[in-house]
């Protein structure tokens, strides 16, 4: 992998990392709980080493526990969406195919593709967290509400950042 695609991928997952953590976490949402650290796994060059991917997903997701007193929910999910990201890449692959060094970013692949590819890994990431937080389906319709609002405000944050860091072709 190029230098340049290693620090710009190491910057980003410092600073999604201390936004979770010294910012995101303390903030007081109500019900909702937004999550954007999930993002560093999901722009990740596409040929990035399966196995690799799913390193950085649980050492991601251990660093997010140990701060903020996880138990290992982080850890778990998001090792979960690093084991799906490469099954919905395929999925979503354009016609041409991936490029060695594509980005699954909405700067290289559009608008919609984005919002397909984040939506689908991001309530992935969300179901998982929220189901194994409580660890029953006793409260089956007030987890699901939570899910679906921590997902809205999660992935508004998400889009926003993208669309403020798109680069313009």
């Amino acid at each position: 992998m190029n230098s340049k695609y290693f620090i710009t991928n190491a910057i980003r997952f410092v600073l999604l990392i201390a936004l979770q953590i010294l910012l995101l976490n303390e903030l007081p949402f109500g019900r909702a709980y937004l999550m954007v650290y999930p993002l560093a796994i999901l722009l990740l060059p596409v040929f990035t080493p399966r196995i690799t991917v799913l390193f950085l997903g649980f050492f991601t997701g251990l660093t997010i526990d140990i701060f903020s007193n996880g138990g290992g929910l982080h850890a778990a999910s998001l090792t979960a969406i690093a084991d799906a990201r490469s099954y919905i890449l395929d999925t979503f692959q354009p016609r041409s195919g991936w490029d060695k060094l594509d980005v699954p970013n909405l700067s290289s692949q559009g608008y919609v593709w984005f919002f397909y590819y984040s939506l689908i890994l991001f309530s992935i990431h969300h179901f998982l967290y929220f189901f194994l937080e409580v660890f029953s389906f006793a409260n089956f319709f007030s987890t699901i509400f939570k899910i679906i609002i921590s997902l809205f405000g999660s992935l508004v944050v998400v889009w926003m950042t993208s669309l403020f860091f798109k680069r313009s072709k």
